[in-house]
């Protein structure tokens, strides 16, 4: 039987192409390989990852080993067990571990392999997620093309304590055929794509076309930024359980553009920015946004990174995507123009359907400066 089920499971990767797994191939996966995936949750280019019953409060982050499980950092670091399925305020500086809804079976030697990262929505309330699996010491991989086990992910909520349940995604998976780097498409191929990545001006951008830049300059309502309001030790909940949207004027203050260009990051306050370029990404292109560097001076960017296959398309000037920035030590001041993340061009395994691209907006294809999808827009 379980010679069968292997033959079963390695027969849905035998025509799988090399490259990101679209819709329609991670939905041919479920239950044989994918456990408990909800179709719902399934995006253009990754699918979303869901809360389980079980989590933890831990005594604060640590990071896998290649001879470690998850159960045995959670036997030895964990404070308190989370039960019955919440709901559960998660509260800000403070690190948890959930045990993930969806269960993963890969065949021996898939070659599938697997990037995580934050919903977009979560990593604009500045809550750090990581995808944990046993046995591999990096966060938001998995490198072991046989995996075969339980998904775990660590939560921590920076600025805003959050309120969560079983059942609620605060991140995603997305697969590859082959490893990510071999799907990634090389310099002399994104000319191929010329209306891939534009100017602000909606005109093709043709040189350094792997650079996105903060645009300091006033959106609409003439801001140039979103800063989280201080709490003066006061936790205002963002729940995520419920449908009503919060007022954003209760969390954030909108910064105005300096008259020198720039934009003072103060220290340990979150901020949301937006991107100079403007993405139009075709049906056969996913894209990963990721900071030139963990951190750059005393500035954290970037929590969410996964751009989807479609989004963009539909307006004649593309879309911006969002910067989410946290200031550290000292007070710094961010340039208009200034580089602040890379983008890695991947391959699609297979293009996705126009009823795909349709249907799966991700509610951002129209964001201009935009805070996440809890909040009501601003006035």
């Amino acid at each position: 039987m379980v010679e069968l089920l292997e033959q079963i499971n390695m027969k849905n990767f035998e025509e799988i192409r090399p490259g990101v797994l679209n819709q329609e191939q991670i939905l041919t996966l479920n239950e044989d390989v994918i456990e408990k995936l909800n179709d719902k949750g399934v995006d253009p280019s990754a699918f979303d990852l869901h809360l389980s019953r079980q989590g933890w409060k831990m005594k604060g982050s640590i990071k896998a080993s290649s001879d470690t499980t998850i159960d045995k950092i959670i036997g030895d670091y964990s404070e308190e067990p989370l039960t019955n399925g919440g709901p559960w305020i998660l509260q800000r500086g403070k690190t948890y571990i959930f045990r993930l809804r969806e269960y993963l079976k890969l065949a021996d030697k898939s070659m599938v392999f697997g990037k995580a990262t934050g919903k977009s929505s979560i990593g604009r309330l500045d809550v750090l997620t990581r995808l944990m699996v046993n046995n591999c010491p990096s966060f938001d991989t998995i490198e072991n093309d046989s995996y075969k086990g339980s998904l775990y992910l660590e939560v921590t909520p920076i600025t805003f304590p959050i309120q969560v349940r079983e059942g609620v995604a605060l991140s995603q998976l997305r697969l590859f055929r082959g490893s990510p780097e071999s799907s990634e498409l090389r310099d002399d191929q994104l000319p191929l794509y010329p209306q891939m990545i534009l100017k602000e001006d909606g005109k093709p951008k043709t040189e350094k076309v792997r650079e996105l830049r903060v645009n300091l300059d006033p959106d609409e309502n003439g801001n140039s930024a979103f800063m989280a309001q201080k709490m003066a030790g006061k936790d205002l909940v963002v729940d995520l359980t419920r449908e009503e949207k919060f007022d954003p004027e209760k969390f954030w203050a909108a910064k105005p553009p300096a008259a020198n260009g720039t934009l003072e990051i103060e220290p340990e306050q979150f901020y949301i920015l937006r991107s100079k370029e403007r993405f139009k990404l075709p049906e056969d292109v996913a894209v990963y946004c990721e900071a030139i560097s963990e951190t750059l001076g005393e500035l954290r960017i970037h929590y969410a990174g996964f751009v989807h296959p479609g989004f963009g398309r539909d307006r004649d000037v593309g879309t911006p995507v969002i910067f989410e920035v946290r200031g550290h030590n000292v007070s710094v001041f961010l340039r208009d123009g200034e580089t602040l993340a890379h983008i890695k061009f991947y391959r699609m395994s297979k293009p996705c359907s126009e009823e795909c691209l349709k249907t799966k907006k991700s509610g951002y294809e129209e964001q201009e400066l935009k805070l996440s999808k809890y909040f009501k827009d601003w006035a």
